[in-house]
């Protein structure tokens, strides 16, 4: 609903309105409240509207671009400092307001006016249509890339495209021997059916499988291997049969079709499917399943995701810091809880994640979409991965109650940065066609006359 300006100012209180008419030069302050609303408006619906702009700091005058030239002339505080990493300055501090003894209101209150019926920041209308006039709008924003990355110690590259194209045919087949045991009400494999799959994975998962040595350890355990079942069962190529899975008529003929193809019908179909949330295997974050609805839908939050991956330039690193911040920015944001009051770490009344600042994006909304890169994007192939140890690699987490004792919030915290890859380019429908990347061969095999094969030099992949 768009407020004119006059109802705005209406809401506020007298010392409110004296406020802003002290960045009015010469302005009377004095009067009715309704005699200070009229010479507000008639103050910033007149000639000296430019002048009165220019008199707010850089900042200030970004936060009303923003507004001013947002679709719903709205201000969004997480937005602007996730792209400017800083916040424009709704009060003068040490500044003493009118009739209060709080900091008085700055100059940024005339133009960003809050509803506190709506709990949103916005510019009243006419208003927002003076400003629009000589306003510039905000310059496009660039989600920020790089072509290399620095050597850094600890830190693993994996590119993953060709291991998806070699590992879908090989689960494929794995899944026709019935191999494969899977929980027939959750879906999920057995710890049985991981060490089969990991066994099979090219180059391996993405960590070593460790044993716990206490059952209170934290375990980092399979991510490939566990994602694969479900994307081929989420596809509709693998069913549930027996506890076991078994190729569905659509698998079968995935075994002959162009696995670019079929890695492109995968993701496309995980983007849709209500069968996992990937936020689930979160396991540090207790209450997921507690009565009442808890977890918001699934499909919304990767719709998100995807589309802000089709503004990452193809085969350039980005920084998942960049990534997240790139998201708030441009409003690709999502919710992960419906009742963030029912999720909590170590302790459910202490450990609540309603508290303010405890449920924040870099808990709930930056562990989904790290979940989802890692498990789902970097296994299809569709982004490339550098990563470290999971263990201290993001500190948000430590101010919460009762996190000594974790060493990571999620398996997925090692992330830190990725790329898109050609194959990721052609599932995510930025290439009409799928042209992988030509690599030199460094093998070298000779061909005795009894037909027998030797390897003479380098090694050969596992295609």
């Amino acid at each position: 609903m768009q407020i004119k300006l006059k109802d705005s100012l209406a809401r506020l209180n007298v010392p409110d309105l004296k406020d802003l008419l002290s960045y009015l030069p010469d302005v009377e302050k004095l009067g009715r409240k309704d005699e200070l609303i009229e010479r507000l408006v008639a103050a910033l619906l007149g000639s000296g509207l430019k002048t009165i702009w220019s008199g707010l700091d850089e900042t200030q005058q970004a936060a009303v671009a923003e507004a001013v030239h947002d679709p719903l002339g709205e201000y969004s505080g997480q937005r602007f400092r996730a792209r400017y990493q800083r916040v424009p300055a709704f009060r003068v501090a040490g500044a003493k307001s009118y009739g209060y003894s709080g900091d008085k209101s700055s100059a940024l209150g005339l133009f960003i006016h809050y509803s506190h019926e709506d709990r949103r920041y916005f510019v009243p209308a006419e208003l927002r249509a003076r400003l629009q006039a000589f306003v510039p709008p905000p310059v496009p924003l660039e989600l920020e890339s790089k072509e290399t990355l620095a050597d850094d110690e600890g830190r693993v590259l994996r590119l993953t495209e060709r291991e998806a194209l070699q590992e879908l045919v090989v689960m494929l087949r794995t899944i026709e021997q019935s191999r494969i045991q899977v929980s027939e009400k959750t879906a999920l494999p057995g710890t049985a059916a991981l060490r089969v799959l990991s066994e099979k994975l090219a180059g391996g998962d993405f960590y070593p499988w460790v044993e716990k040595k206490n059952k209170w350890d934290q375990e980092i355990g399979p991510i490939k291997a566990f994602a694969w079942p479900l994307l081929l069962q989420a596809g509709g190529l693998a069913l549930r049969a027996g506890g076991r899975l078994a190729l569905s008529p659509a698998g079968v003929k995935a075994l002959s079709a162009p696995p670019a193809e079929v890695v492109r019908g995968l993701w496309r179909k995980w983007l849709k499917t209500t069968l996992f949330d990937e936020f689930s295997r979160v396991e540090a974050i207790k209450g997921q399943n507690a009565k009442g609805r808890v977890m918001t839908a699934v499909a919304p939050r990767r719709a998100a995701i995807a589309e802000a991956l089709h503004e990452c330039p193809l085969g350039r690193w980005v920084a998942f810091d960049d990534f997240s911040r790139f998201m708030r920015a441009t409003g690709l944001d999502f919710e992960v809880a419906q009742n963030p009051w029912k999720l909590y770490l170590c302790e459910r009344q202490y450990g609540s994640l309603g508290y303010d600042g405890a449920g924040d994006w870099s808990i709930l909304q930056d562990r989904y979409i790290l979940a989802l890169l890692f498990e789902y994007a970097a296994t299809l192939g569709i982004v490339d991965v550098a990563y470290f140890d999971p263990e201290g690699a993001r500190a948000d987490y430590h101010d919460q109650w009762g996190t000594d004792e974790l060493a990571f919030l999620s398996r997925y915290d090692g992330l830190a940065s990725f790329r898109l890859t050609p194959l990721g380019a052609y599932a995510l429908g930025l290439a009409s066609d799928y042209r992988p990347l030509a690599l030199a061969s460094t093998v070298v095999l000779s061909v005795l006359p009894s037909l027998l094969v030797n390897v003479v030099r380098g090694e050969l992949a596992a295609e």
